[in-house]
């Protein structure tokens, strides 16, 4: 059987979770017979392929084009929506706390502001009904844990006939770090510190755990690449000398980090399964997982929970997960019930039964893209502004370079014109 995945667009260069998880997948599918491409081509030719499968809905701008390709050459679709409920996040974001800069919109005029809460409230309704539109599409829909199943099913009418779970899995490397190493590779001063290995963006709610942690004198470890450097500096900016911040590390090394480290926290505004936390848990550290995830589904009473709006929340949590002594049996239940082998397993199972449907009509799915065009046309208008500043930005720019292309054309009128000299002291400034 071949199978085409479409992971988001971007997932490719940026290596999450989900392209992790995807990967892996693979790997455990080629031994049962499952030959699987990757592409993020919404026009390509699919006659090679008896199955799409849609892993992670979370760019709907990609995964609306990739859908309608696989209907419009009558392929059943799978999908791995790889979601979670956003509610806490967005109430965040529209009613910014006064000690969430990182929320505020107070330097901003007033029609300013209405404008940026309203593009967060069209992209979040762009986000969920992307959802809804692939799987009202899909054959069979692939929940990470039998929590989102629910979610999937209340939220956005999959069901039951369509959902199975596929739990995420984790690499055995992961319980062969050496402590040793990490401490004295990256000068940490001790081990048994907190650890946290995930994107330091907004949505992980880094500034929100170096603010409850601050304090503190047991380090605080963030491995991650930082997407925005704003929010990273904003993070630097508040965090004390025991806070440090690593950027992306190697597998190996992260193995390293779960083997030195006491406690692994993710206090994101939302987890669908952070696979970082069933590695640190395979590596023998306790866990803190959000309250907005299947953390005790996945690590049972093992599992510490906090609140991502309330700091003293993740404070409470880190500190208990911190005396709390480690739990070898949450290590063996990660190892024995969480594998890529077990995925595969039932992926074989729902790919053959999909290959044997017809493929879904799209006139199923009227309703939910007129109510998508309704909300792109609303996007593009609120986004309009942002587009005819950067069009004038663009249009100086090329009146620029045309007129000093024209005085370039006689030797004597461009050196001695004041843009030629603006440009020869930024050269000599910019090569010293």
């Amino acid at each position: 059987m071949n199978v085409l995945f479409y992971p988001r667009r971007r997932a490719p260069q940026q290596k999450g979770g989900d392209f992790i998880a995807l990967r892996e997948t693979l790997r455990a599918l080629e031994p049962r017979g499952v030959r699987g491409g990757i592409s993020t081509d919404a026009t390509l030719d699919l006659t090679p392929y008896d199955v799409v499968h849609l892993y992670s809905l979370g760019d709907p701008y990609s995964a609306i084009p990739f859908a309608l390709n696989a209907q419009r050459q009558h392929k059943p679709i799978v999908t791995t929506p790889i979601y979670w409920r956003h509610d806490q996040w967005i109430d965040a974001r529209l009613h910014p706390a006064p000690h969430r800069p990182e929320h505020s919109l107070a330097a901003l005029a007033a029609d300013e502001q209405a404008r940026i809460l309203r593009l967060i409230q069209v992209e979040e309704a762009i986000y969920t009904g992307a959802h809804r539109f692939v799987i009202q599409l899909a054959s069979r829909v692939l929940a990470l844990s039998e929590m989102e199943r629910e979610i999937l099913r209340t939220d956005f009418g999959a069901r039951p006939e369509q959902l199975a779970v596929t739990f995420n899995g984790v690499a055995a490397s992961f319980a062969q770090g050496n402590a040793e190493r990490f401490l004295q590779a990256h000068h940490i001063p001790a081990r048994d510190f907190v650890l946290c290995v995930a994107r330091v963006d907004e949505r992980k709610n880094t500034i929100g755990l170096i603010r409850a942690w601050n304090r503190e004198p047991v380090p605080l470890v963030l491995v991650g690449r930082a997407p925005n450097p704003a929010y990273l500096e904003m993070c630097r900016a508040i965090a004390g000398a025991h806070v440090y911040f690593l950027g992306p590390l190697s597998p190996a090394d992260v193995a390293d980090a779960g083997a030195a480290a006491r406690v692994h926290i993710m206090a994101s505004w939302w987890e669908e399964q952070g696979m970082a936390a069933l590695e640190a848990a395979l590596a023998g550290c306790n866990v803190v997982m959000t309250q907005n995830g299947p953390g005790r589904e996945y690590f049972g009473d093992a599992c510490f929970t906090c609140d991502p709006a309330d700091e003293s929340s993740i404070h409470a949590a880190l500190c208990a997960a911190l005396n709390a002594p480690r739990q070898p049996a949450l290590a063996a239940r990660v190892r024995e019930r969480f594998t890529w082998d077990a995925a595969a397993d039932i992926l074989v199972q729902v790919y053959a039964q999909a290959s044997r449907e017809q493929a879904a009509s799209q006139t199923a799915c009227t309703n939910e893209m007129v109510t998508l065009s309704k909300l792109l046309c609303e996007l593009r208008a609120l986004k309009m502004s942002d587009v005819v500043a950067l069009e004038r930005q663009t249009h100086e720019q090329q009146a620029w370079i045309r007129e000093l292309e024209r005085i370039a054309a006689t030797k004597n009128g461009w050196r001695n014109h004041p843009a030629a000299r603006w440009v020869r002291q930024w050269v000599k400034r910019n090569t010293n």
